[in-house]
């Protein structure tokens, strides 16, 4: 059930299944309290774990940051796995990274480092702790960290990943690859626009229908990129794409991302790109 709940939150938003997520959770609930073997509370355990992980990053998604919070503490009390509790760390930082709190996530990531059990699980940690670093525009770390993401990718088994980590292969390296030269575009040098490029257009032509929200995400960022290289046509084409696959994706954090994009359109005074977000923004939040 957390598999194919898992995947309908990639393709859909966390919108769109949390109220499943929160009705096998209390089922779970109900069940925990039944007596058992040892070997299976064992495995419940795990499976719970598991299941408030991502009930933690649907409430995330929804915009439900206080329940995202208090979901992956419960995670965390039922995680045994070493590096299930890497990957709830990490989506801990996450929620600080996305809300505007880079130091607090660099520090999560590091936390989540320590328990760190494999080089796939690395490689994530490595690509988010560059993200940190290019937001608080400190270029050398960054690009250090993102090296280093690349070097514990190519040493990674990712077929046999574990399935809450199984996201992230090639096509998501390339996105937050993308995602972190943006950042640095943003608070170091224009010229990160580039590459930044490149490597978004690598992961929107590798995800897949079951990753929609992250094409979405890296189309928004795609779009930023040719604005910032001064191409408001190439960007309001790619923000278009951005908004036709965005209708079917219940989650929060589209509107946050498409904000900064929002922004940069109205100070170079691209009409037509600030048209296609404004209803978008001006929506419900409900309907983000």
């Amino acid at each position: 059930m957390t598999a194919a709940l898992r995947a309908v939150d990639y393709r859909y938003g966390g919108g769109s299944c949390r109220t499943q997520v929160q009705a096998l959770l209390s089922w779970c609930d109900k069940a925990f309290a039944h007596s058992a073997s040892a070997a299976v509370r064992r495995e419940f355990r795990a499976a719970i774990a598991e299941l408030h992980a991502l009930a933690g990053w649907t409430a995330f998604d929804a915009g439900l940051g206080g329940s995202a919070h208090r979901h992956f503490l419960l995670a965390l009390d039922f995680a045994q796995d070493e590096d299930l509790v890497a990957n709830i760390r990490y989506r801990m930082g996450r929620v600080h990274l996305h809300h505007g709190g880079p130091a607090e996530a660099l520090g999560m990531f590091r936390l989540a480092g320590l328990v760190g059990t494999n080089h796939h699980t690395n490689a994530i940690l490595a690509a988010n702790q560059a993200w940190c670093h290019a937001d608080l525009g400190q270029r050398v770390p960054a690009l250090a960290s993102l090296g280093r993401a690349h070097d514990e990718f190519a040493r990674a088994d990712v077929d046999s990943a574990e399935p809450w980590a199984a996201f992230f292969d090639v096509h998501d390296l390339a996105g937050i690859t993308g995602a972190v030269y943006t950042s640095l575009s943003r608070t170091v040098d224009v010229s990160f626009a580039r590459p930044a490029i490149t490597s978004l257009g690598h992961a929107v032509a590798g995800y897949r229908d079951d990753m929609a929200r992250s094409r979405t995400f890296a189309l928004i960022a795609l779009s930023l990129n040719h604005l910032v290289e001064g191409d408001a046509d190439e960007a309001a084409a790619v923000a278009a794409l951005a908004v036709t696959q965005s209708g079917d994706i219940m989650s929060a954090r589209t509107r946050k991302k498409l904000e900064p994009l929002h922004a940069e359109a109205g100070r170079r005074r691209a009409t037509r790109l600030r048209e296609l977000i404004t209803p978008l923004l001006a929506a419900p939040s409900h309907a983000a």
